[in-house]
């Protein structure tokens, strides 16, 4: 894997021609910065110098803590499979052609692919980087379907409670039941996205006037978590009225 600093040279070609671009830690993303953070990850090389390019979208307001975690469907076929790219050590023997390469396979096939997908609605219509029934429950929320929002969520968690029931576990390896009835507070921003979401489908059940504020502080926390900040406004939500 690229040093940070070898990261910095590769894209310099990058950079000076798309103002509109920014890097951080080890992707390059899309400005301005609202509700979707879009752009290309450089995927470490696991034994060598090595390294693979990476599409993503993030809706910033499903509040998650764990960039590098967030998967999308893989059972698509191989045409319709979410970009990457894989990039061979060979970099290393001529860095500045090199850097003006991948320079524009970034822009020109990585950055296009998520370039559009700035809405519930595009999130939709592009299952290889949608994530089944979170995306469209979030994008439901969103737009203030609050009704599709619910009845997507509790499909959901009735899917889900049979993965905990056969042994799903959470990130400390420990078995816990899973349904709307158990949600608790503690569920709010809880690290696992199955909880924060049945926490979500509580809310439309119990009280649908604080689900916009919910989507806010979601959103904050997932810019604090990415130390987004100095690239980030907040900006209402359809639903917020």
């Amino acid at each position: 894997m690229p040093s940070d600093k070898e990261r910095r040279m590769l894209i310099r070609p990058l950079m000076k021609r798309r103002p509109d671009l920014a890097y951080h830690r080890q992707y390059v993303f899309i400005k301005p910065l609202a509700h979707y953070l879009r752009g290309v990850f450089f995927v470490s090389g696991q034994y060598g110098r090595y390294f693979t390019l990476e599409s993503f979208v993030i809706p910033l307001f499903e509040g998650t803590t764990y960039h590098y975690f967030r998967r999308t469907r893989k059972t698509l076929p191989p045409e319709q499979q979410p970009f990457d790219r894989y990039i061979k050590e060979t970099w290393l023997e001529d860095p500045e052609r090199a850097a003006q390469e991948i320079s524009d396979i970034i822009e020109h096939e990585a950055l296009p692919a998520v370039a559009n997908i700035a809405s519930p609605e595009a999130m939709n219509a592009r299952p290889d980087y949608a994530k089944d029934d979170i995306d469209p429950a979030l994008g439901a929320c969103f737009n203030g379907d609050f009704d599709e929002a619910q009845r997507i969520i509790v499909d959901y968690v009735d899917k889900n409670k049979l993965g905990f029931l056969m042994g799903f576990k959470d990130q400390r390896g420990v078995f816990e039941p899973y349904s709307l009835a158990l949600v608790t507070e503690a569920h709010r921003n809880h690290e696992m996205e199955e909880w924060r979401i049945a926490y979500l489908g509580k809310l439309l059940q119990t009280d649908r006037s604080k689900v916009p504020a919910l989507l806010h502080e979601w959103e904050e926390i997932t810019v604090n978590a990415f130390k987004l900040n100095k690239y980030w406004t907040r900006t209402p939500f359809p639903c917020d009225g």
